[in-house]
């Protein structure tokens, strides 16, 4: 004998049109003669905050629901060093 065991999550603003029985019953049909024994169980309804939302997004689904960065503007160029003395003094005469 071999368990299978999947798990569904659910995610909605909504959460008044999800009728967690009427789904029960959808997926034991749906799976209904595919073993000996079927069994849907509902487990718990989690509310989540939006960060949550998120965090659960990236993790389960691996989509990622984070606002992208902004682009960083590019460096201006840096001064000019002089390396010797004679380079100093003709960048301060300049």
């Amino acid at each position: 004998m071999h368990k299978f065991s999947f798990t569904v999550d659910i995610v909605t603003d909504s959460p008044s049109s999800v009728e967690p029985q009427a789904i029960r019953e959808s997926l034991l049909a749906t799976v209904s003669g595919m073993g000996t024994i079927e069994a849907v169980h509902a487990a718990k309804v989690t509310p989540l905050a939006e960060q949550g939302y998120k965090v659960w997004a990236k993790r389960v689904a691996g989509v990622s629901l984070a606002a992208p960065k902004p682009v960083k503007a590019p460096k201006a160029p840096k001064a000019e060093v002089a390396e010797t003395a004679e380079e100093t003094a003709e960048l301060v005469e300049a």
